[in-house]
């Protein structure tokens, strides 16, 4: 008896490709994987570092490049040649990521301040009704102002918070500080009133200079400034701080200068076509 071996037939269907999308767009995709490449590693890179680690030539990177630095989506170090993060990344960018390019891009005029002004300087943001500090250069001088990078203060009292809240309306200063005990008195010269705090803060607006004499630690004097984006947005705000036995008044005029000056500069690189 012969062995029956049933064999499948063979099927009419092909198999079928994978479906192609008819709005790729190759020169697209490659910029944004480039943005992409450069946004997660966190640093410079150079046109021979994106082609290999992207398989690109460098002539399409090259290409690519220089429409986004054009666009000040990149910007390209004069020395070392390499390209980082444009200012554009600003809008698009993690918070930590849109805060290490701010410090990056504003280093060299804190640094002038600092020599300057011979105190401590501080950049934060806002956050949660609060300010966070993510820079700072402390003074050399024995008696000085010490807190942390990353530490947090009251939005209300302190010099870089009544900046930030210049550019709130009324109407939401007083959702956030409206309710009961939500003005807490850390030293005499805290503002405890919602009224108070937007007297204040209307003369923050007109002079773009928010002063905190004693309100957040007894016996500091802080001056602060608004640095701000293409969209006229405070993105993070500049101060100088001091024990104010070392403020004099004719001092007080002249570090309210600087550091609006200084702010002035750093808002103006950022806007730079």
């Amino acid at each position: 008896m012969k062995e029956c071996i049933i064999k499948p037939m063979p099927s009419k269907s092909k198999p079928q490709p994978h479906p192609v999308n008819k709005y790729r767009v190759t020169s697209l995709e490659k910029a944004l994987s480039i943005l992409e490449l450069m946004l997660d590693q966190g640093r410079d890179l150079s046109i021979t570092e994106i082609s290999q680690r992207l398989g690109m030539g460098k002539g399409t990177v090259h290409r690519i490049l220089s429409t986004l630095k054009e666009r000040k989506f990149f910007q390209q170090d004069t020395n070392t040649k390499m390209y980082g993060l444009g200012v554009r990344t600003l809008e698009i960018g993690t918070a930590p990521k849109r805060e290490k390019f701010l410090r990056k891009a504003m280093a060299p005029f804190l640094t002038e301040l600092y020599e300057t002004c011979g105190e401590t300087v501080n950049v934060a943001v806002w956050e949660y009704n609060e300010i966070r500090y993510i820079y700072r250069m402390e003074s050399a001088e024995m008696l000085r102002i010490s807190t942390p990078a990353g530490a947090r203060f009251p939005g209300y009292c302190a010099a870089t918070g009544k900046i930030f809240l210049s550019y709130f309306s009324d109407e939401d200063i007083r959702h956030i500080y409206g309710r009961k005990n939500a003005l807490k008195k850390y030293t005499e010269r805290t503002i405890d009133s919602v009224d108070a705090l937007l007297m204040d803060i209307d003369k923050v607006r007109i002079k773009k200079v928010a002063i905190d004499d004693e309100e957040t630690l007894s016996g500091v004097y802080c001056v602060a400034a608004p640095v701000l984006n293409r969209n006229g947005e405070c993105v993070v705000a500049i101060s100088i701080s001091a024990p104010k036995n070392r403020v004099s008044a004719s001092k007080r005029v002249t570090f309210a200068k600087l550091v609006s000056e200084t702010a002035r500069k750093i808002t103006n690189s950022l806007r730079e076509p």
